[in-house]
């Protein structure tokens, strides 16, 4: 059965040709700047900022024979989710760390708080582990307009 070793976001992900990964700025919060008295953020709006999780898994002998899938879920801050559960398949080869990446084109900014990051595995449609969760806080500030 799998074990996680890592489920972490990050802005980008760099896999060498040997496969190891190089995370690039970990974040567990996002800062956006608005200008001063500028109207309400509207609760679903997205912005365009790719952003990316990654996952590695210790594996066991004979996981290689199973077809397991990762799943991801984003959650905002009042609980509701964000799009539906995406799911990636694992590659597994034997006696290897099995590294999954799932890359986000937009992070949701529609509300301060908290936003969820739920992660779990399935094989057959059925969840084997988890979930695991991390938060990433988002802040909204106000600032004056360049001059």
């Amino acid at each position: 059965m799998l074990k996680p070793y890592v489920c972490v976001a990050c802005e980008k992900i760099i896999l060498a040709k040997d496969n190891v990964a190089s995370l690039i700025n970990l974040f567990s919060k996002i800062i956006v700047a608005v200008p001063t008295n500028s109207p309400d953020i509207p609760r679903n709006a997205v912005a365009p900022k790719e952003w990316a999780i990654f996952s590695s898994w210790d594996t066991e002998l004979g996981d290689e024979l199973k077809d397991y899938e990762f799943c991801t879920q984003i959650f905002y801050p009042d609980g509701t989710p964000f799009g539906e559960p995406g799911k990636v398949r694992i590659p597994i080869d034997p006696g290897k760390r099995a590294q999954v990446t799932v890359q986000i084109p937009a992070f949701p900014i529609g509300q301060t708080g908290l936003y969820t990051v739920k992660t779990w595995i399935e094989e057959g449609q059925t969840k084997v582990f988890g979930p695991i969760g991390f938060g990433i806080e988002l802040a909204v500030v106000q600032q004056d307009r360049a001059q």
